[in-house]
């Protein structure tokens, strides 16, 4: 689906008060689109070049001009390096210390300040950010609002749905898709922001209302590099949420979580209220541990707040309620009724991906879930055996060309609840799938596993085996409908492939 937004500015306009410096050219020229992709350039564009997180936009400014650009930003200390950029007269030259902090400023100004103009959630952590964004939308959509949701399965609102390459897009295409809803009438923004777009500077200049964080554990590592990078990076939503110029505004922290409590612990750092939420602890959002019934169709629970005490979801999952626990606070805190948040938080019928369960006429479930976690893997067949099945099957691998740490852990954690596992390929990208599968057997200790390479046949296997009461988990890709072997791009679908093998049993 493409959607632009056609805007028009003066250069002084644009650029005023923003953190860099116009070295030459005519401030009065127009500019009528914002491009960090020199293919997208036009004349009347301004090409601002990032140093991405895979290549250089600098290496792309003379495919810039080609195409007629009309003002080029570049990073300060590599004026010299782009010298012959100021002999050109029909160009403006800007220089930025930073210029994915100038891509973030210049978009959130070209597209309106759309944040200004809608409610914004923003929702952080290693798991269940998917999931809560769900839950918000039911509720908040139950109470009136008109919600757009940016996140790791897809970009919609209202009729419209744009498959999402990125959890959180780049800062200019987020600004442009924000501004694109406000037009189309939404008027609460719900996105998940993920670790790399708050180290990359993607969501700095975004005004939030409240921000959530669920947990942290172990994951993108590769990029990261060490944990506390990662969690500094998540602590960022909530430092953007201070400069926010929203007058009412809030954080909501899981406080049964090690990261969670110190975030809470860091109150004196921010400008407006933490709240917790929490099952094990004396959580502002609390839900009492005793009350939590959960089965293959859903789970009710209790808390012991005041405007709200029994709530009933289609979701399985202890995890779960710690996920309606986050929604429920952030619907309280923007005045939402009792009986809307209720009724939200029931409406949720799946989430794709997300321990999605397919139940065989033959007396087994499948389930399908996005775990690709060592936590995430263990919140998930925990879950699974809350449910009293006969026998656990797992069937995961681990994806390639990503932190390899994990993978031995994850092996540990689905034998110790796991009654077989079948090992297999995920995403193994340029990796040998073989040394991803010896990287996750080492971490086992026991022999109730196989190893069967090939994704379909690991499924197939697992479907074949399975007895009344079986409870199949599928975990690692959820929504995800492609497998990456390679280079190459290949459509793989879990769920999709369960169902034919579930159907094929069937009719034999």
């Amino acid at each position: 689906m493409e959607i632009k937004i056609y805007n028009s500015f003066d250069l002084y306009t644009l650029l005023d008060s923003i953190d860099v410096s116009i070295i030459k050219g005519d401030e009065d020229i127009r500019i009528s689109s914002v491009e960090y992709d020199s293919r997208r350039v036009e004349k009347e564009s301004i090409f601002v070049a990032i140093e991405g997180f895979e290549t250089d936009g600098h290496k792309f400014i003379k495919d810039a001009l080609e195409n007629k650009a009309s003002c080029i930003v570049l990073n300060e200390n590599r004026l010299d390096e782009f010298s012959f950029l100021l002999d050109r007269n029909d160009l403006a030259v800007v220089t930025a210390k930073d210029t994915r902090k100038a891509l973030s400023q210049i978009s959130a100004r070209f597209y309106g300040e759309p944040s200004l103009q809608a409610v914004v959630i923003g929702v952080t952590g290693t798991n269940g950010k998917t999931t809560t964004t769900y839950m918000l939308e039911s509720i908040l959509s139950k109470a009136g609002f008109h919600c757009g949701v940016i996140g790791t399965i897809n970009y919609r609102w209202k009729d419209k749905k744009i498959n999402a390459l990125h959890t959180t897009p780049e800062s200019k295409d987020l600004h442009e898709m924000m501004s694109i809803m406000v037009l189309d009438g939404v008027d609460c923004i719900i996105m998940e922001v993920s670790s790399h777009a708050l180290s990359l500077l993607r969501v700095d200049d975004i005004h939030f209302d409240c921000a959530l964080f669920t947990n942290l554990t172990r994951d993108h590592l590769d990029y990261h590099i060490t944990f506390n990078d990662y969690f500094m990076a998540k602590v960022r939503l909530f430092e953007i949420l201070n400069k926010s110029c929203k007058q009412k505004k809030a954080a909501f922290i899981n406080s049964d979580d090690n990261y969670g409590k110190q975030i809470l612990n860091w109150r004196q750092r921010f400008n407006y209220p933490l709240f917790s939420y929490g099952i094990q602890n004396n959580a502002d959002y609390h839900c009492i541990e005793s009350s939590i019934q959960t089965s293959i169709r859903g789970t009710r629970f209790a808390t012991d707040v005041p405007f709200a005490k029994q709530f009933e979801m289609r979701l399985a999952g202890k995890f779960n309620v710690y996920n309606a626990l986050a929604a429920i606070g952030v619907a309280h805190f923007l005045n939402i009724p009792a009986g809307r948040i209720v009724t939200g938080i029931g409406l949720v019928a799946s989430v794709p991906g997300r321990f999605d369960t397919l139940l065989s006429p033959e007396g087994f479930a499948v389930i399908v879930d996005y775990a690709h976690t060592n936590d995430a893997l263990e919140k998930l067949l925990l879950g699974v055996r809350s449910l009293n099945p006969q026998r656990v099957i797992t069937v995961f691998g681990c994806g390639g060309n990503r932190d390899k740490t994990k993978r031995p852990i994850m092996g540990k954690v689905s034998e110790e609840y796991s009654d077989w596992i079948i090992v297999t390929s995920d995403n193994p990208r340029k990796e040998n799938p073989e040394d991803i599968i010896n990287n996750i057997t080492a971490g086992m200790k026991s022999k109730k596993y196989q190893i069967i390479v090939n994704r379909e046949e690991a499924i197939k296997q697992a479907i074949a085996m399975a007895e009344s009461g079986d409870a199949i988990v599928i975990a690692g890709k959820g929504h995800e409908d492609y497998q990456i072997i390679g280079t190459k791009k290949i459509h793989f679908d879990d769920k999709e492939v369960a169902l034919k093998y579930i159907n094929e049993r069937n009719t034999k």
